[in-house]
């Protein structure tokens, strides 16, 4: 039994060795090759052109330095954000002369390009001009705002074996034909980038331009840069709706198995992290449903009589937005004062009108004395609206109740809309605001309906925002017009101030939007708290969550909710 064991040692330590051996004569001399390139990227230009149909241009400037001594730079690995390109739609050119081979790089996601007789020599410097076209499926829902395109993209960067020094790097982005200059949204920039936002301008075709530009990048790390802009400027069914956290896990474990499927303990930590962060999203989506049990149980009929703040409770609206609701309510009826919107502050004001609701009343008594706002008063005000109206919905249809209201916020949008008067148009959107606000589309509805002609400033626009004077607060350049007597129902016509209707909309969806974002610290816990109340968790029950990811040295692994993650990386 010995002899045996030991003639079977021997042989597989034989065949370990032929292994070893093949392994060494299949990927040595590349390894070996690949060691031997040694550069600098002096400069790397990429622009982004958003076009309308969803897909992409992109127009890359690299300007390489080859080290004395090293390889020559005879090809140039390109990281692309995904696989919905043709190869018949990139072109490459190296210092002017086209490249002589395109074609898929073996080392990243994304092409390479052969530079044939304009290979860079050592101590030599040479610019690489590569364009490519029509790249799809770049356009992801906006995970903030769902009348919103968002993409984000990261400009391709080289392997930190092969690159050194610093590289002078600038990302453009130009946004659709259209998108006016109040409309679009930059992202925050990469940590460590020395702008905080990015230069904004208008480019040669009249298209918005973002400028992000660092003297000092690192050639060899990943920069994410994004922007967002309102979705009717590109065509239907151009903008994707966010992945699945499970799809973002079966993506980042399939890029991360992709590139480094020669270590089995990496993907089986990258697994567990999955699941942990699974477990995170699914808690943290749990948190944010706040409607009791009770109030789904169907009854029969349509519940009347709800206000427009009751209804946003019972389709379950994010509660920062349902506090926004109530405040604007009390602007309309003069019962508060908007001292800042960033950060908030606010007053009450005295005496206080009649007639308020309770929810109301308990929200001027969260101010405090320097105008912020109590979450914890907000927070017991929150409960006892949503049990409010779960004691109205007894033995009432939620789903007819809630189609009911969802018809009174579609017939409140066409009143406004199919008024060709500016003023009676201006007035019947100031009645009917709470209930506009319901709509998904609120933002873009707005803008499109005041995008022409005036808008008479409505009678608490002086409460919204005091400092600033009718004529500077609609934006710059706004002008204040003569006004024009509109009857306030009380038998005394009161003038009220024209504003440019672009200039209004902007000013106002911009408002809503820093209101809903500021009113408190942190959306996820204050809806966690009210939901730990009114909807609580079952003893021994859990949730799931997500996780997503992306590298350079392993292959992209990018799935992300609310953008187009463009991972691009790699190089030789």
């Amino acid at each position: 039994m010995t002899h045996i064991t030991n003639v079977n040692w021997k042989t597989c330590v034989k065949l370990l060795l032929r292994i070893l051996v093949l392994y060494g004569l299949l990927f040595v001399p590349f390894s070996t090759h690949a060691q031997d390139y040694s550069f600098s990227l002096d400069k790397e230009v990429v622009a982004v052109w958003v076009n309308q149909d969803g897909s992409i241009d992109l127009d890359y400037w690299f300007t390489f330095t080859c080290d004395r001594g090293a390889h020559p730079i005879d090809v140039v690995d390109v990281g692309l954000p995904n696989t919905h390109y043709q190869l018949s739609n990139v072109s490459a050119y190296v210092d002017g002369i086209p490249a002589i081979k395109i074609g898929k790089s073996d080392y990243v996601d994304g092409v390479e390009v052969w530079l044939g007789s304009k290979e860079i020599s050592p101590g030599d410097q040479g610019t690489v001009h590569v364009v490519i076209k029509n790249i799809g499926r770049m356009l992801y829902e906006d995970s903030q705002d769902a009348n919103y395109a968002s993409i984000q993209f990261s400009p391709t960067w080289f392997d930190g074996q092969f690159v050194h020094g610093t590289t002078d790097l600038t990302v453009r982005f130009h946004l659709p034909p259209g998108v006016q200059p109040e409309e679009p949204r930059w992202h925050g920039s990469p940590s460590g980038w020395p702008q905080e936002q990015p230069d904004a301008m208008m480019d040669d075709e009249g298209r918005v331009l973002y400028v992000w530009r660092h003297g000092s990048a690192a050639p060899d790390r990943q920069y994410l840069f994004g922007a967002s802009f309102p979705k009717q400027y590109v065509a239907e069914g151009a903008v994707q709706s966010p992945p699945s956290g499970f799809e973002v896990l079966l993506g980042a474990i399939w890029g991360f198995a992709r590139g480094c499927c020669c270590n089995p303990l990496a993907i089986i930590v990258l697994i567990a992290a999955g699941i942990v962060g699974l477990s995170v999203w699914g808690d943290r989506r749990r948190k944010m449903q706040y409607l009791p049990p009770s109030m789904k149980i169907e009854g029969v009929g349509v519940k009347r009589g709800l206000s427009a703040v009751e209804a946003a409770i019972l389709l379950e609206i994010p509660l920062n937005k349902v506090l926004t609701m109530i405040l604007f309510g009390l602007l309309k009826k003069g019962a508060i004062t908007v001292l800042r919107d960033d950060p908030l502050k606010v007053q009450a004001n005295e005496p206080l009108p009649e007639g308020l609701h309770a929810y109301e009343e308990k929200f001027l008594e969260a101010v405090k004395k320097d105008g912020t706002l109590s979450e914890s008063k907000l927070r017991t005000m929150m409960v006892d609206l949503v049990k409010t109206v779960n004691k109205k919905m007894k033995g009432f249809s939620r789903k007819e109740t809630i189609a009911y209201y969802r018809d009174i916020v579609s017939r409140a949008w066409k009143q406004v809309e199919e008024t060709d008067a500016p003023e009676v148009r201006s007035q019947r959107f100031d009645e009917d605001l709470e209930w506009t606000m319901l709509d998904d589309n609120f933002d873009d509805r707005t803008r499109r309906v005041f995008r022409t002609g005036p808008v008479y400033a409505p009678l608490w626009w002086g409460y919204y925002r005091p400092w600033a004077t009718a004529t500077s607060s609609a934006g710059s350049g706004s002008r204040q017009g003569s006004g024009k007597a509109i009857s306030t129902g009380s038998g005394k016509p009161i003038s009220m101030p024209t504003l440019p209707g672009a200039a209004f909309a902007a000013t106002f969806v911009r408002g809503v939007e820093r209101t809903a974002g500021n009113i408190v610290g942190n959306v996820t816990g204050f809806t966690s708290g009210v939901t730990k109340v009114t909807n609580p968790l079952p003893q021994g029950s859990s949730s799931g969550g997500r996780s997503s990811g992306g590298g350079s040295s392993c292959a992209c692994a990018c799935a992300c909710a609310g953008c187009a993650c463009a991972c691009a990386g790699g190089g030789r």
